[in-house]
């Protein structure tokens, strides 16, 4: 094949995944965004939390050293985000941040608001919880995102429900990771 003829094709499939991906993102109205996708909100503290017990074999030192390579590969700066990293108590705590974004009237996409959030992983013998809370709008004052379920609330905006979306796309993709990043690296043998 002709290698002008595959960047020209290369470059009509770019396109097309592109005005896919764009018509994909900016359609997410408010009546069309699936309810299943906001954060879930925990039914005690009515705050949006990501809580589980995962069971994982392994000692209490040996999930925390998986934890520990799993906040290096998630996060471009871990020890910016882990404030809390206690071996010998089984535990990383601290505050991870994410940037959302929305797409302006002509459809460029444009950076939103910054999101904090707490996340804490908890291990012993074969098992750990994470959780994820606290989330915020990083702002000067605190802004506690449950508000934005509010529609009536003076601060709330059609691109809320993206902004939620996105925390909530972010988030499970995170916990993919980590669940991965959780189960014993499989050994090659050197056979030769």
């Amino acid at each position: 094949m002709d290698i002008n003829l595959f960047k020209v094709h290369t470059m009509k499939l770019l396109k097309i995944i592109t005005l896919f991906l764009l018509l994909a993102t900016t359609g997410f109205s408010q009546k069309s965004l699936p309810p299943l996708r906001i954060p879930p909100v925990d039914s005690e503290t009515k705050t949006f939390t990501y809580k589980e017990v995962v069971t994982q074999e392994g000692a209490r030192e040996v999930l925390f050293d998986r934890g520990m390579s799993w906040m290096r590969y998630y996060y471009l700066s871990p020890n910016s985000v882990a404030n809390v990293m206690d071996r010998a108590n089984g535990k990383i705590e601290g505050i991870g941040r994410l940037r959302v974004v929305y797409y302006d009237k002509d459809s460029l996409r444009r950076d939103g608001p910054m999101i904090t959030y707490a996340i804490k992983i908890e291990f012993r013998d074969n098992k750990y919880r994470y959780t994820l809370n606290d989330f915020n709008l990083k702002n000067t004052s605190r802004f506690p995102l449950e508000r934005w379920l509010n529609k009536k609330d003076p601060e709330y905006g059609p691109q809320c429900d993206a902004y939620l979306y996105q925390v909530d796309t972010t988030m499970q993709r995170l916990i993919k990771t980590l669940k991965e990043g959780m189960k014993p690296k499989a050994v090659k043998k050197d056979e030769w």
